[in-house]
């Protein structure tokens, strides 16, 4: 693809993706709301001290502290790591399995994992604090022994491998092409281990870090795999069921929401399963008194906050749930079955991905005190606003593939 075909694609992209309805203009319009909102309470009050001149502000108008440095940002940064590295799972029964119903809906695998990593990288920015902060990474680079320079190569290289993905599949279907061997092989042999690197990269992180007791479990990186490779397929199930209601002339085929759903059911139980192992660890034979005072608190809420007890419950309750009904074929295989299924899915894996893996780590600190943390609205308005720009570009980029696969395959 030359530059002026990779300009006229982009040009394509946005106007066709932000190009629909008048509930597709609020849908958008509300989330740019949103967006403005973070972003104000972002420059202007979390960086007060530049923009403002004021001896307030910075990561001072948070609820972080030495204690409890990890919060919010970090917690749906985890989150999010996961459902971008399970955009890969329509590439890989798409290409390697040769699957054609998959082969029609794949590019949005690589849609939602530019967005997912768009949220995670501005999620760290909004952690930092300062972000320049983040040039002091670059000197260093790279540092084989820096988990946290692996990060950040393999979420970077992990985005632009899906922007090229992604921009190349469009380009070919505007011509009415099918996707050459050449490209698909490739692509494949690189992403997939990037898509399990960022998730497993992720989880090293916290296990390098000393004094987290809690986090010291081999199960970590596989549990965030495990519970990743449930969410990520349902936020596509729920794009494939909505694309499918609301755009005229997108069908998916049944083959592709049955075997999604298997992806689905088959990760959370392996993720529910792992939960389980850590508890039978942690009360029946650890032998770290620290270990068990940050679980305590995580399953029975001792030393506050209790909030951690809810959100645990909530991803065993409704995990456990979303099972249930995904056995039972008259709720998997109904449209309304299916939305419902993939909506508790997500709901359960942000309780169990988000503040019941950071919080709990953190909570006694090193010298046995238990310093409470709750979110401040500042904390809310910046994560609700970082939230709402990933969303704007994950609609606009999945409106414009699916038009382009509309036209590629009634030809």
């Amino acid at each position: 693809m030359d530059i002026k075909a990779l300009i006229d694609t982009i040009k394509y992209i946005l106007s066709s993706g932000l190009r629909g309805s008048k509930s597709y203009y609020l849908f958008l319009a509300g989330l740019t709301i949103m967006m403005i909102y973070g972003l104000y309470n972002w420059v202007f009050v979390q960086h007060a001290p530049i923009f403002l001149k004021s001896e307030y502000g910075g990561l001072v108008v948070t609820n972080l502290t030495d204690s409890v440095p990890w919060g919010i940002y970090i917690a749906f940064f985890i989150f999010w790591v996961g459902v971008a590295a399970a955009g890969i799972v329509f590439g890989i029964i798409a290409y390697v399995f040769n699957n054609e119903s998959f082969k029609k809906v794949a590019v949005l695998g690589e849609v939602q994992a530019i967005a997912a990593i768009i949220i995670v990288l501005l999620l760290i920015i909004a952690d930092m604090g300062q972000p320049l902060r983040a040039l002091i990474l670059m000197p260093q680079l790279p540092n084989l022994r820096s988990m946290l320079d692996w990060d950040f190569v393999v979420l970077t290289g992990y985005l632009l491998i899906n922007i090229i993905g992604l921009l190349y599949t469009i380009h070919m279907y505007r011509q009415d092409k099918p996707l050459g061997k050449k490209f698909i092989i490739p692509f494949i042999i690189i992403a997939a281990p990037f898509a399990i690197g960022i998730h497993t990269v992720t989880a090293f992180i916290s296990q390098a870090l000393t004094a987290r007791p809690i986090w010291h479990s081999p199960l970590l990186a596989p549990r965030y795999v495990a519970t990743a490779f449930a969410s990520g397929p349902a936020l596509l199930l729920l794009v494939l069921l909505i694309a499918e209601k609301y755009m005229d002339r997108f069908k998916v085929d049944e083959d592709v929401y049955k075997k999604t759903m298997y992806v689905i059911v088959g990760s959370m139980i392996i993720g529910l399963y792992f939960s389980l192992s850590e508890a039978q660890e942690l009360f029946w034979y650890t032998n770290e008194p620290w270990k068990k005072a940050q679980a305590e608190l995580l399953y029975m809420g001792k030393g506050q906050p209790g909030y951690l007890v809810i959100l645990f419950a909530g991803w065993i309750i409704l995990g456990t749930i979303s099972v249930l009904l995904a056995l039972i074929p008259r709720y998997r295989n109904s449209y309304w079955g299916r939305v419902v299924i993939a909506s508790l899915v997500i709901v359960a894996v942000v309780f169990e991905k988000t503040m019941t893996i950071i919080v709990p780590a953190f909570i006694p600190d090193p010298l046995g005190r238990y310093v409470v943390y709750y979110p401040s609205p500042i904390e809310y308005a910046i994560t609700i606003g970082i939230h709402a720009l990933g969303l704007i570009i994950y609609a606009v980029l999945a409106k414009a593939s699916l038009l382009t696969i509309i036209k590629h395959y009634e030809k």
